[in-house]
């Protein structure tokens, strides 16, 4: 006798084990129609796994679409991104970043867009040359070893040199530098999941998107019980300013920016030639912001 009861699909999310995402995901529960199952990683790892089929829908890094274009559609308008400073893309530094000519600078393994950033300043910008060293990131490790170092995310946000070193926060030249905002991640589904899946792909987005708007909307509430931190804890004014000043959605500026960023991407030959943006179409909705 058949119980009646439809199965469930099952989404594999990849979960980006840093503060900016914490508005996505805290309190994020499944639907009647799918159940979730999480993979939590440092940013380099979720889009490995994206790569390789092994979860169907990340925050992925904004490089990582642009290598994989015809494996994934973004779901619009979900993204991070700053449109001056970051606050968690950061590159320290021994000399001032106009003296970094011929420097050799480390780079997180945790990164993808970002390291493509500072390559493209660097390169483009300042009109350096410069070798890179792709290491473990850790911010003190790094300035012992090398002339300058590139770290993102918690590690960055956080870091407490021992003696004085210059931070210069990439979104922030970039800012400066092109008057565009930069976009360093961007929510997207694998195609064929998509394709196969299209409602339960639109149910999840419609979650997602209702789900950050709530987390946003209360930030204070967000870090006390996301984060189980006080207001007496020193960095809560610090994570308050941090997740403020980020931005979540893909607007027209936005996507302008990442148009550059491709191109430049692209003249560097770290990445394949942009073709379109291309974006996931929930059923009987046919707009996109392309």
């Amino acid at each position: 006798m058949k119980s009646g009861l439809k199965v469930k699909t099952k989404i594999r999310i990849g979960k980006i084990c840093y503060l900016n995402c914490l508005p996505f995901y805290h309190n994020f529960n499944p639907s009647e129609s799918y159940d979730l199952d999480f993979y939590e990683a440092v940013p380099a790892e979720i889009n490995g796994a994206m790569s390789q089929g092994k979860i169907d829908i990340a925050p992925i890094s904004s490089l990582e679409y642009l290598n994989h274009q015809k494996d994934y559609l973004i779901l619009e308008p979900l993204v991070i991104s700053a449109r001056d400073f970051s606050g968690s893309v950061l590159l320290f530094s021994h000399k001032k970043v106009e003296e970094l000519d011929r420097a050799v600078i480390a780079l997180s393994r945790e990164s993808l867009s970002s390291a493509a950033l500072l390559k493209i300043l660097l390169k483009f910008k300042y009109k350096f040359e410069n070798e890179f060293a792709a290491v473990d990131s850790n911010p003190q490790e790094m300035l012992e070893r090398y002339d300058a170092a590139l770290v993102i995310g918690d590690n960055a946000l956080f870091y407490r040199p021992k003696e004085f070193v210059y931070k210069n926060d990439l979104s922030e030249i970039w800012w400066n530098w092109t008057e565009k905002p930069f976009c360093f991640a961007l929510w997207a589904a694998r195609r064929e999941f998509a394709e196969n899946f299209p409602e339960e792909t639109a149910a999840f987005l419609r979650n997602l998107k209702k789900n950050l708007n709530k987390n946003l909307e209360d930030l204070e509430g967000l870090i006390k019980d996301g984060l189980k931190m006080s207001f007496l804890d020193e960095r809560f004014s610090k994570v308050f300013g941090y997740l403020f000043n980020l931005n979540y959605g893909l607007d027209e500026t936005m996507q302008e920016g990442l148009e550059l960023f491709y191109r430049l991407a692209g003249r560097l030959k770290v990445s394949p030639r942009f073709r379109e943006f291309e974006f996931f179409k929930s059923p009987g909705n046919s707009g996109t912001l392309s």
